[in-house]
């Protein structure tokens, strides 16, 4: 998906801003491929704003500002998201729950809104950390809660299936408004309005010092190795060092957690995970189980074959 986004990205740049960038890519001795689409959005957001902050320019702060605005452009763009696999995978949890309480996280570092419009359809509560009804505000502490009944002294949770998406790099819908944090209607969002997304770069790890990402991780953190015991990854590439450092290595090396992951090829991120006993793995040409490779290949990296495998 990175060099489609990458693409879309670069193409969007009036000529102007398109000088901007080839400025700033001559200058580490670097050209963009339109084929490739590389250097991907994310090298290349990691250098304009390294250009931005050693040169103290405006222009390349502006053209920071402008990649944010066009991935949020792309994403949207979609007005009519296919939903089916994600409503049949929503499904498919809600059946396993049996009509009894239950939880299952998911994390992710996409900013779309798919998983709560599948939630609608499939009849799936996703709690995504935020309260209210035309306008909601963050709320940490929901990722914490159950719903219920109270009759005397005693509680009966709630018998439905909830799904607690944490969105670790925020999501197309999240405002920001002085230090506190909103969720509106994409559509309902102005142009005035401070976004809260972290623009996807490989130097990720500061701006998740930031709130409301701080709170997020907090959450992600407390809930893997307790909660959470095994965890599938679908797609990722573990490219992301804060999230390996922080939230995976640490809970996976100890044994807390079993993390199995589909990829369509094995990735550098993988190397600190692949020789832990507790971390296994699926390409399309191979495997990694208890710290040894295999020939076994799969397709289930594509989320299409997970759900219909899930199903």
């Amino acid at each position: 998906m990175m060099p489609g986004l990458t693409r879309q990205v670069v193409a969007g740049l009036s000529s102007p801003e398109r000088q901007i960038l080839d400025e700033v890519l001559a200058a580490t001795g670097q050209t963009y491929d339109a084929v490739k689409g590389e250097p991907n959005v994310e090298a290349i957001a990691d250098l304009v704003i390294s250009h931005a902050i050693s040169t103290g320019l405006p222009r390349f702060q502006e053209l920071e500002v402008r990649l944010r605005d066009l991935i949020t452009e792309v994403i949207l763009s979609v007005s009519t998201p296919k939903l089916d696999n994600h409503v049949a995978f929503l499904t498919a949890l809600k059946t396993r729950a049996f009509g009894q309480p239950a939880c299952v996280h998911v994390f992710t570092t996409n900013y779309d809104l798919l998983f709560e419009m599948a939630g609608a359809e499939a009849g799936v509560v996703v709690e995504t950390g935020f309260i209210g009804s035309v306008e909601r505000f963050f709320d940490p502490q929901r990722f914490t809660l159950s719903c219920g009944r109270r009759q005397r002294m005693t509680f009966a949770e709630h018998p439905v299936l909830t799904v607690r998406l944490m969105k670790l790099h925020g999501s197309v819908s999240w405002i920001g408004r002085g230090d506190r944090f909103f969720e509106r209607h994409p559509a309902s969002i102005d142009a005035a309005d401070r976004r809260v997304m972290i623009l996807p770069r490989r130097r990720k790890v500061m701006d998740t010092l930031n709130a409301p990402h701080d709170a997020l991780f907090t959450a992600a953190r407390n809930a893997l190795g307790t909660d959470c015991r095994y965890l599938v990854s679908c797609g990722f590439s573990f490219g992301d060092e804060h999230i390996n450092d922080n939230l995976l290595v640490p809970v996976v090396g100890a044994g807390r957690i079993r993390l199995f992951a589909l990829c369509e090829s094995e990735t550098a991120g993988m190397a600190p995970l692949k020789s832990l006993g507790a971390f296994s793995a699926g390409f399309h040409d191979g495997g990694i189980a208890g710290g040894s490779p295999n020939h076994d290949g799969t397709d289930c990296w594509m989320f299409s074959r997970f759900v219909e495998l899930f199903k």
